[in-house]
């Protein structure tokens, strides 16, 4: 397993994208560790915490493939098995769902679209919307997709499952409010695994996320990790820049005297719930903001990138 995991709030598949294009660019590099006897390359991949299938991205047909889970990588890495590489795997997590799930009414299997093209400004990375202007019939990759879209279902991906056609109403997606409906029975298995992963975490990153009051659920996990008896994580609060800030990490005194001089500020205002939950001296917080945190000079930067992810 990777060192970290990813829970996306956000029902986009955006970050995840950028994540598979840097793993395949690096995967198929040559500068790719070599480990084992005889030695095989190791590759980076993602488990998304539940079976699930991703309609191909290059190809003519609507066919599938199906990413790496913790069993297969298992299987892999066994050194009896003689393989042309061995895996590492990390888990990404969508509790909300995703716009490009789509639960087909027939067969009930899940299918996650994510476009037609490797690169990272896809044109046609979310699926096909209900109105004419939002679908693009040059990406369908059969008869009946184009069919369906001729009799005006312009929202039409088959599956690849049964090739039954599903549309946009099949995405499986939540509401993030205080009060969450009924949900697929494999949302709900993501987010079991997802709880599992927070309970055993050193270091929790809130990246963009607001620790939103009405949103108890969450609040009530992070809060009973804290009290389950073990040593408590260490937390990090990065969020939308405060316009006084610098480019520093705040922790502590300097951190309480920040959100004292600035208490109606975005940042003041998460920094002040997450305390609540896990105390002033597991907290540090990032007010310059996202993509700052990790840039220098406007490139991205390794070494602040180390100390997002490390709070040694």
């Amino acid at each position: 397993m990777f060192s970290y995991a990813v829970i996306s709030m956000n029902w986009d598949p955006i970050f995840l994208w950028l994540l598979f294009n840097a793993h395949r660019e690096k995967n198929n590099s040559g500068e790719v560790p070599h480990i084992g006897n005889p030695p095989a390359p190791m590759k980076l991949f993602y488990d998304l915490a539940h079976f699930m299938a991703v309609r191909k991205i290059d190809g003519d047909n609507p066919s599938h493939w199906f990413p790496m889970n913790e069993t297969a990588v298992q299987r892999l890495n066994d050194p009896e098995h003689v393989t042309s590489r061995r895996v590492r795997v990390g888990k990404f997590y969508f509790p909300h769902g995703c716009h490009g799930f789509r639960e087909c009414p027939n067969c009930g299997k899940l299918t996650f679209y994510l476009g037609s093209k490797w690169k990272l400004d896809s044109p046609d990375l979310f699926p096909p919307q209900i109105i004419k202007s939002l679908a693009y019939p040059d990406m369908a990759r059969s008869e009946e997709e184009m069919r369906a879209y001729e009799e005006g279902k312009y929202d039409a991906i088959q599956c690849t499952h049964c090739g039954e056609i599903t549309e946009a109403h099949h995405s499986a997606i939540i509401m993030q409010t205080n009060f969450k409906g009924q949900h697929p029975p494999f949302i709900e298995e993501i987010q079991r695994d997802m709880k599992v992963a927070i309970e055993k975490a050193k270091h929790i990153i809130f990246f963009g996320y607001s620790l939103p009051e009405d949103d108890f659920i969450y609040r009530s996990i992070l809060a009973s990790r804290k009290r389950m008896g073990i040593e408590s994580p260490k937390v990090s609060v990065v969020v939308g820049k405060d316009a006084e800030a610098e480019d520093k990490w705040l922790k502590g005194d300097e951190l309480e005297n920040y959100t004292e001089n600035y208490p109606e500020s975005g940042f003041s205002t998460v920094v002040k719930r997450a305390i609540d939950i896990f105390g002033k001296e597991n907290l540090r917080g990032y007010a310059a903001g996202i993509p700052n945190v990790f840039l220098k000079e406007k490139h991205a930067d390794e070494k602040k990138v180390i100390e997002l992810l490390r709070w040694e």
